[in-house]
């Protein structure tokens, strides 16, 4: 889950989990409209609530609340009527195919996306992080940059008001 300077500022975590959401969902191949999706309006209510509580979801549970989530309404709708069971499942089991693909497990593996610790050494020495993406397909691709961007921007939003620079970040796209 985000930091707790990020969980009380309701704006940036609706934020970050649709950006989370919306990544994930285009990675699947999936509608990630976040007004008309129910893939979509069902996995951020999942994550969220997950999120408020602490909890941490890897893959394997967010696929274990897709099929039983956390709570018994969706709006004013009851779970059942706006996302039955069968139909969860088909997500769920989307989720899975991607979990169980080869070469997923190396997204599963390497540092967390930790901008801090990106930024600098354990001992405070200032450092540069190279992330290359040549080998991601494009919705991966996508899929990573938003992860990290929504981590940059919560990394941002956590820090105080200076004039001086902390963080320099460049994009190059080179073809």
């Amino acid at each position: 889950p985000p930091p707790a300077e990020l969980l009380a500022d309701t704006t940036a975590l609706r934020d970050r989990v649709g950006s989370v959401v919306s990544g994930l969902l285009s990675l699947l191949g999936r509608d990630a409209d976040p007004l008309q999706s129910r893939d979509h309006i069902l996995l951020a209510n999942i994550l969220e609530s997950a999120w408020r509580e602490g909890a941490a979801l890897d893959m394997a549970g967010l696929i274990g609340a897709v099929q039983k989530p956390p709570f018994d309404k969706v709006g004013a709708f009851d779970l059942e009527t706006f996302f039955p069971a069968k139909d969860r499942l088909g997500l769920a089991m989307a989720i899975n195919n991607l979990l169980a693909a080869p070469g997923f497990d190396q997204w599963l593996t390497g540092a967390p996306l930790d901008v801090a610790a990106f930024l600098r050494t354990p001992e405070g020495r200032p450092r540069a992080a190279v992330f290359s993406i040549a080998h991601l397909s494009d919705a991966e691709r996508m899929f990573f940059v938003s992860l990290l961007l929504n981590e940059v921007l919560g990394w941002v939003r956590m820090q105080s008001g200076t004039t001086s620079l902390r963080a320099l970040l460049y994009m190059d796209e080179l073809f």
